[in-house]
C-alpha cells in the first residue's frame, strides 16, 4: 500500500510540495523581452505566455489558445494582442478573445465569449515579476524589501540566471546551510563555518554562522581590508525569497521560480558595497565598479554556483532513486526549512484545511 502524503517522511513531503502562488515571483529578466516579443515562462507546471506590446506594456496569459490549445507563446504580438499562428485567434492582455480571423460558423454573427486566465505583472530592479495565485491578493502582497536597491543611489549588480534541475526546497537548504563548505574547498568563499543560532519569525527563518571570508580570491582582492574583519553571516529564507548579509556590506538575494518538482529557475543578485583597489586598499571609483562586478560574476561567482548546481542535481537524482531512505541531518535548522515549505504549500493548495489546522 502506498503511503499518503501525511505518512511520508518530512523530507519526501517537502521534495514533492509545490510553492505558494500568492507571492510575486521573478519570471524573466526585463532586458530579455523586447516590445513585440512573447516568451513562455513556467510556474509550477503552469505554462504562461508573457508578452510586451509595442508601447512597452507587459501582459501574461495562459499559454494556450482556447481553440485547439496551441501554445500562444509560439504566436506573435499584433496591435497589443497575442495572436495564435494556427487560426489567427487574437487575445488581449486580459485573456479575452477579441477577434477570430475566419468565419464564425453557420448562423453565428457574434464573437463567442472566450477568456483565458491572465496574471498580474510588474517590473522592478530589472526583473519581470508575476503573481500566479489569487489575483485579488496581488495589490496587498509586497515584493521583498531591499534597501540597497531602493535608495537614492542603488547598488549596481548583474543578475545571474541559472536553471537548476532540482526541487526548490533542496536549493533553499543548500544556500542556507554552510555545512557544505567542503564542496567549495578549492575556491574557499568561506571557511570553518559554525552554526551559532537560528530562529523563526512568522514566515521567515534566519540562521547565523560564525565563519571567515578572508581566504577567497575575491575577498582578498576587492573586499575592504581583505575581508579580515568579516567573521559572521546572517542568512534568511523569507518565504519565498532567500538571501544573506555579510556585515551590511555584501548582500545576496535569490529569487526562485519553481517550474515543477525537479526544475527551478534561479535569479541571483549579488550586491557589493565598497570595492577596494588591491594592495593600496583605496575605495574603487564608481566608473570601475560595474566592470569589476561583471568580471567577478564571470570569473568567480558563476563557477562557484556551478559547483552548487552540480551537487544539487546529483542530490535530486539521489532522492528519486531513494525517496524513502532515512534522512540523516545534522543541521537542526534544516527540518524547519522543510516544515515552512510544507506549511505554505498546504495553506495555498488546501486553504480550508490550513485554516482548520
Amino acid at each position: 500500500m502506498n503511503a499518503t502524503p501525511q505518512e511520508m517522511p518530512r523530507r519526501r513531503q517537502a521534495r514533492t510540495a509545490g510553492p505558494s502562488g500568492n507571492y510575486w515571483y521573478a519570471v524573466e529578466l526585463e532586458r530579455n523581452l523586447k516590445p513585440g516579443e512573447v516568451r513562455k515562462v513556467r510556474f509550477w507546471k503552469q505554462d504562461i505566455a508573457l508578452y510586451r506590446t509595442a508601447d512597452g506594456s507587459l501582459h501574461a496569459v495562459e499559454d494556450r489558445c482556447a481553440h485547439r490549445q496551441l501554445a500562444l507563446s509560439k504566436g506573435f504580438v499584433e496591435d497589443g494582442n497575442l495572436v495564435c499562428s494556427y487560426h489567427g485567434w487574437k487575445f488581449d492582455g486580459c485573456g479575452r478573445c477579441v477577434e477570430i480571423s475566419h468565419e464564425l460558423g453557420s448562423g453565428r454573427s457574434q464573437l463567442p465569449k472566450i477568456r483565458l486566465r491572465h496574471y498580474p505583472v510588474q517590473v522592478r530592479w530589472g526583473f519581470i515579476w508575476l503573481f500566479p495565485g489569487d489575483p485579488e491578493l496581488a495589490d496587498s502582497v509586497s515584493l521583498p524589501h531591499i534597501p540597497q536597491l531602493e535608495c537614492a543611489e542603488p547598488w549596481p549588480f548583474f543578475p545571474i540566471d541559472v536553471t537548476i534541475k532540482a526541487h526548490f526546497s533542496m536549493i533553499v537548504e543548500n544556500v542556507c546551510d554552510f555545512n557544505h563548505e567542503y564542496l567549495h574547498r578549492h575556491k574557499r568563499p568561506f571557511v570553518k563555518p559554525t552554526l551559532r543560532d537560528w530562529k523563526r519569525e512568522g514566515d521567515a527563518i534566519r540562521v547565523y554562522y560564525d565563519t571567515r571570508f578572508n581566504e577567497g580570491a575575491v575577498a582578498k582582492l576587492f573586499m575592504e581590508k581583505g575581508a579580515r574583519d568579516l567573521k559572521d553571516i546572517e542568512i534568511w529564507y523569507d518565504y519565498p525569497y532567500q538571501g544573506s548579509d555579510i556585515g551590511g556590506k555584501y548582500i545576496h538575494w535569490l529569487f526562485m521560480l519553481p517550474e515543477d518538482e525537479r526544475t527551478t529557475r534561479c535569479f541571483f543578485v549579488f550586491l557589493f558595497g565598497p570595492i577596494h583597489i588591491p594592495l593600496v586598499n583605496w575605495k574603487m571609483p564608481e566608473v570601475l565598479r560595474k566592470p569589476i562586478l561583471w568580471i567577478t560574476n564571470k570569473a568567480y561567482i558563476e563557477p562557484l554556483l556551478a559547483e552548487d548546481q552540480w551537487a544539487l542535481e546529483l542530490e535530486q537524482e539521489g532522492f528519486e532513486r531513494h525517496p524513502d531512505s532515512a534522512q540523516i541531518e545534522l543541521n537542526p535548522a534544516i527540518r524547519h526549512f522543510q516544515k515552512l515549505t510544507l506549511e505554505k504549500w498546504e495553506e495555498y493548495s488546501n486553504p480550508l484545511a490550513a485554516e482548520a489546522g
